[in-house]
């Protein structure tokens, strides 16, 4: 399996000769045996008539002393290898794929101005075709005309797009002449550098890396339109452009310290003044977005971000039902059915004497304080005993065995109750509960909260559009779109059932450049998040910069520099210029600290539900006290009319005498 990890990484080049030295057979050789042995072989040829192609080939064979395969995939009528005909595909795929060394082939070429890397690649073997690569292979181009190497090396085909290069010529007398490009050593401009042919030191590298000092090379950097990351004023012309933002902080002060270049930085969408064409790279779109364009991302993120939603802290509720939460529904029906359980109870006791006529001589009678009464201990007193017990009041108790039996048990009930009833009570008063709200997803479609989300958020937009979750389709349909007043989401989440969608880099950005912090502090992220990505760099498919970038990349979430880099831009970059354009502009009342810590003392709102209480007893008060003087005026007139009655009766009765 060694096979599949070995990378391409000698292409001889062949252009027009007809001689070649042997030199160079013995340094391509050396390279081959001695300092890369790891590395396997492909020759690149102008034609198969080539005589110079077979004999090097051939010679750099011997030396190597490992077998050729010429085009690497055969054709069906190739007889070679002997003896396998039409498998010889299969047979020379296997081979590549468990053996380490054996893999020297050519690979046949007309144009060499022309060649490309994707040519390449569709004359290799499918063996090797996840492992050729442009800017992390080794290539060697061989020319005998000595002066078209300097030309090969530097010009628009492939051969200028390779990052590690050697370019082979001899001179007449068959000296070999070995040159490698500098990219950057003529003030950021390519320099062509003279290799010695022969060194006894093992460790001489051929195959340098040139791309750890870029001499004060301009790059081009575009970014997307995000100012909680980056911001640059347009028309995004000069070098080192940048104005305020984590990820400049990460080209100017980490990138440039290390490969010491100048940046120019663009917008990524829209027409950019300085440049023809405008940002972006690829194709561009009327709508201003580009398309089609290979590119090599870097193994290595420094940043990321995910989707939210930010909402208050919710308010507490002072309501006169607070007297009813220290149970629940179920709590409460337990309690009314073992009340009326209580009553059921009394009447078959009371019934059951009844019938064996145990009620005489007073034991159906009650007692309070000592003192025994002679009626009977009827449904009246009964209630009253109930209601007394709930409320820790004085009682009436009956005198019969089996009732004060049951009565005890019954206390002992209602001691059990009414204490978890007062100290869960006093707790709801004293620190009333806050108001539900939503932390995920799922909740904040469940329930009446008002949903923003920030435009232009499309990744977020297309994220929820593509998605077949109910909770995310519920929430797409129900969302309300801010187009320009971005700091509104988040200030309407202050005092309202609101919530605001937003990517966190979003949220936190928009925070520090236009709420106070006591505005930031009431409000709450949800414990849910989604759609998390994480962020690199990228480049043009195969640039030379991609390895340089990504090792230096790789350092900073480790060390947790992004972090660092973000903290320090919203502090110094955003928020203390938002305190100083608020004193300048007397916005004061924006910069008074809010109170931490709630107040603790008790208020009229933490208690009126005994208020409300109250009231409700002065009504059944009134009610009761309204009944009674009916039934006493309705006695009244009843009383005075039998009266008249039995006047005029007895009057009418002795006039008939």
């Amino acid at each position: 399996m060694l096979g599949i990890f070995i990378l391409v990484c000698f292409h001889p080049f062949l252009v027009d000769g007809k001689v070649i030295s042997t030199k160079g057979e013995i340094f391509l050789g050396d390279l081959a045996i001695n300092r890369y042995p790891e590395c396997a072989l492909f020759f690149v040829r102008q034609s198969e008539e080539s005589e110079i192609g077979n004999n090097l080939l051939s010679n750099v064979v011997k030396r190597v002393k490992s077998s050729a395969y010429y085009n690497a995939v055969f054709p069906k009528s190739s007889s070679f290898p002997a003896g396998h005909g039409e498998k010889a595909h299969q047979y020379v795929s296997q081979f590549n794929l468990n053996e380490l060394f054996n893999k020297i082939s050519k690979i046949n070429q007309k144009h060499a101005e022309t060649l490309k890397l994707y040519v390449l690649v569709r004359s290799l073997s499918p063996v090797y075709i996840p492992t050729i690569k442009k800017d992390t292979d080794f290539w060697i181009w061989v020319t005998p005309q000595q002066s078209q190497l300097d030309h090969l090396l530097l010009s628009d085909s492939l051969p200028a797009k390779t990052k590690y290069k050697l370019g082979l010529t001899f001179t007449h007398r068959g000296d070999l002449i070995v040159h490698t490009i500098c990219f950057f050593c003529n003030h950021g401009l390519p320099e062509i550098l003279n290799l010695p042919p022969s060194v006894t030191s093992p460790n001489f590298h051929y195959f340098p890396d040139f791309v750890v000092d870029l001499m004060g090379k301009t790059l081009r950097i575009s970014f997307i339109n995000a100012k909680s990351r980056l911001e640059v004023k347009p028309p995004y012309r000069g070098v080192n452009n940048g104005d305020r933002g984590m990820w400049l902080t990460l080209v100017s002060e980490f990138f440039m310290v290390k490969l010491n270049f100048t940046y120019n930085l663009f917008l990524s969408t829209g027409k950019d003044g300085g440049f023809v064409g405008g940002g972006g790279s690829g194709i561009p779109l009327p709508n201003g977005t580009w398309i089609d364009r290979q590119v090599s991302f870097t193994n290595s993120f420094y940043d990321h971000v995910y989707l939210h939603f930010l909402t208050n802290k919710g308010v507490q509720i002072f309501s006169p039902a607070t007297l009813l939460w220290s149970f629940d529904h179920l709590m409460w029906t337990c309690i009314g059915s073992s009340t009326l359980g209580a009553f059921l109870v009394f009447r078959l006791i009371m019934n059951g004497m009844n019938i064996l006529e145990m009620n005489t001589n007073g034991r159906m009678s009650f007692a309070r304080r000592g003192q025994v009464s002679q009626e009977n201990w009827g449904l009246r007193h009964q209630i009253w005993f109930v209601i007394t017990t709930y409320l820790d009041q004085d009682c009436v108790l009956p005198t019969c065995t089996p009732l004060r039996c049951f009565v005890a048990l019954w206390l002992f009930f209602a001691l059990i109750v009414t204490t978890v009833y007062r100290s869960k009570m006093v707790s709801l008063l004293a620190f009333p509960v806050m108001e539900e709200i939503p932390h995920t997803f799922k909740d904040l479609v469940e329930s009446d909260y008002t949903v923003g989300c920030i435009n232009p958020q499309d990744a977020v937009l297309s994220m929820l559009a593509r998605s077949k979750d109910p909770v995310y389709v519920k929430l797409l349909n129900n969302l309300e779109i801010i187009n320009k007043n971005r700091p509104k989401c988040l200030e309407q989440s202050i005092d309202n059932q609101y919530a605001c969608v937003a990517l966190s880099s979003e949220t936190r950005y928009l925070q520090y450049a236009n709420l106070s912090d006591s505005d930031i502090r009431k409000l709450v992220q949800s414990q849910e998040n989604t759609f998390v990505v994480f962020l690199g760099l990228h480049f043009e498919s195969g640039s030379i910069y991609t390895d340089a970038f990504d090792r230096l990349l790789s350092w900073a979430r480790p060390f947790h520099l992004a972090d660092v880099w973000e903290e320090f831009d919203m502090v110094y970059n955003v928020r203390l210029q938002k305190r100083d354009w608020w004193l300048a502009t007397n916005q004061t009342e924006k910069l008074e600290r809010s109170n931490v810590i709630d107040n603790d003392n008790l208020t009229l709102k933490h208690i009126s539900g005994a208020f409300y209480a109250l009231l409700a007893s002065l009504i059944v008060s009134f009610a009761v006290f309204i009944q009674e003087l009916v039934g006493y005026c309705l006695m009244a007139l009843i009383e005075c009319k039998m009266i008249t009655l039995i006047r005029n009766m007895i009057y009418g009765f002795g006039l008939f005498r």
